[in-house]
């Protein structure tokens, strides 16, 4: 009787995380996407502004780096 509950919990949570799971991947931005990011860049009003150009900063002293 215990395996027979087991199962039927076990089988639709399974069945859930099989069709779930794979809408979670991440999807390529779109071109207007794309856009919407540039301008923000170019106007500084992405958030967490300062944070986001040291990354970038330190992303391209390491890529002068090693070329």
């Amino acid at each position: 009787m215990k395996t027979h509950t087991t199962i039927l919990i076990a089988l639709p949570a399974a069945a859930f995380l099989a069709l779930a799971l794979p809408s979670c991947e991440k999807k390529p931005k779109g071109p207007a996407e794309k856009i919407g990011e540039a301008i923000d860049d170019a106007l500084d009003q992405r958030p967490a502004e300062k944070v986001q150009d040291a990354v970038e900063d330190a992303a391209e002293a390491v890529k002068d780096a090693v070329n």
